[in-house]
């Protein structure tokens, strides 16, 4: 992909420059971790997924191909990841989780608030948390691809290897779903 302002470093990974993959990290790093952290809740966890999605860049870097942006190639990667880890033994038995306080800042109280108006906004964004949480995969990655990391549809699409429309039901199914659990009118 002509546009990718990766694909430069990633040609020069390709070809044995190490010093590429530093910038790439960089570029990346956080947007992944913020993905896996949304997805699991969990930062330490975060963090340890975030570095296996590089290593495992690092490893199949030969196999990218240009068709998509290197980006949208290395959530697949942290996609996959996150999904694996799901399925394992060890996640099903994992409960510890970061309180709502922690997960986001992107709803800061107004010091103009008083209390009780805090209050219930807290209590609403933990049952939209709960409600993220209980989503199917395939709806809740779809969700947080696009409405917490700002992806296009078709950008979410090439990360689950599907359509942008595919992605649009998706979202609209996990909003459906959402409205539904939160007894909230619009969540998005």
């Amino acid at each position: 992909m002509a546009d990718d302002p990766d694909l430069e470093f990633v040609l020069a990974l390709q070809a044995g420059d190490e010093s590429a993959l530093r910038v790439l990290i960089i570029r990346h790093q956080e947007a992944v971790f913020r993905f896996l952290f949304r997805y699991t809740r969990n930062e330490s966890l975060a963090r340890d997924l975030a570095q296996e999605t590089f290593v495992r860049a690092y490893f199949k870097i030969a196999q990218f191909e240009p068709r998509a942006r290197f980006g949208t190639w290395l959530h697949r990667i942290a996609l996959n990841l996150v999904r694996d880890h799901s399925r394992s033994k060890h996640a099903r038995c994992e409960s510890l989780r970061t309180p709502l306080e922690a997960v986001d800042n992107q709803f800061p109280a107004s010091t103009a608030d008083n209390p009780r108006r805090q209050a219930e906004r807290l209590d609403q964004l933990r049952r939209v948390q709960a409600a993220i949480d209980a989503l199917p995969e395939e709806l809740k990655g779809a969700l947080i691809l696009t409405a917490l990391e700002g992806m296009s549809h078709a950008e979410a699409a090439e990360v689950y290897a599907t359509t942008p429309k595919a992605i649009e039901t998706r979202i609209y199914r996990a909003r459906s779903l959402l409205r539904e659990a939160t007894g909230l009118g619009s969540v998005d």
